[in-house]
């Protein structure tokens, strides 16, 4: 089963990826473009650029990313966790249910605990593009040379693409992960989740990494519980609670698992 999981999860959040990428990439673009390229000087571009780049945009993306993936993911995960229980009693897993929790749950999980994200990210596009303008000068060139290059580079399709990539792979598994763990406290049995890594040369792992998520494959705990991964607690793979090291990039997975009493009956539980 975690096998099989796993392969499709990675075909899964390939797709995922992909559409978060394109939605960041055309945000920072158009993020660049409110830049007001003709006003700037050697004395007031930093001020210029962290003026105009604000938190807000890039919070109306994130939303439009969590919403989409968060809800076509739980819808994913909702039939699986159906497949599992088999209607137990009366009502199991419900899409109503799950969308009315999800839509209220995500705004406030974004500004939340995913709001120190975006600040980074905001602060990360805003460095990035001042490095530019500060390189062009140390270079000594002037102003309009610098501005004519930016011009260049913001209708490029490589504008900001790996940055977008690597933002996208990592908000990407949170927003899948954070609706899985959603369906499965409204599918109204006792659930318990299980860390399913990639397992793949590009799993984080020592040396290379402090952060150990190969020796995370398989590890069970209760929904209402946290992973101790590395140290660190975490409710699911991309978890902001964590640390960036062992968040950025990540592209493991959480599967969802009914719980059965000692008879090996599945035990209703009122959703939370």
């Amino acid at each position: 089963m975690r096998k099989q999981y796993r392969k499709q999860w990675i075909r899964w959040h390939n797709g995922y990826e992909k559409y978060a990428r394109i939605v960041f990439q055309q945000e920072f673009r158009k993020l660049a473009n409110k830049i007001p390229l003709q006003l700037l000087t050697e004395n007031n571009y930093k001020t210029i650029i962290e003026n105009v780049i604000t938190t807000t945009e890039l919070q109306n993306s994130y939303y439009t990313i969590y919403k989409r993936i968060g809800l076509i993911h739980g819808k994913r995960v909702g039939k699986q966790i159906n497949a599992q229980i088999k209607k137990v009693e009366s009502k199991d897993f419900t899409l109503d249910m799950f969308i009315s929790r999800f839509e209220r749950d995500i705004i406030s999980f974004l500004f939340a605990k995913g709001g120190d994200r975006i600040v980074s990210v905001r602060n990360g596009y805003i460095k990035h593009i001042k490095e530019i303008i500060a390189t062009g000068l140390n270079d000594n060139k002037t102003i309009p040379e610098i501005t004519s290059q930016l011009q260049k580079l913001f209708k490029s399709r490589k504008w900001y693409r790996w940055q977008s990539l690597r933002i996208a792979r990592t908000e990407t598994t949170t927003a899948a992960n954070f609706a899985a763990v959603t369906a499965s406290r409204v599918s109204g049995v006792l659930m318990s989740k299980e860390w399913i890594s990639s397992l793949d040369p590009r799993t984080r792992r020592p040396p290379h990494s402090h952060y150990d998520h190969y020796v995370m494959n398989g590890v069970r705990v209760d929904v209402d519980k946290d992973f101790d991964v590395s140290g660190e607690e975490m409710e699911y793979p991309g978890d902001p609670k964590g640390s960036a090291g062992n968040t950025i990039n990540c592209r493991c997975t959480v599967a969802q698992i009914p719980k059965r009493d000692k008879n090996g009956k599945l035990v209703r539980v009122r959703p939370i």
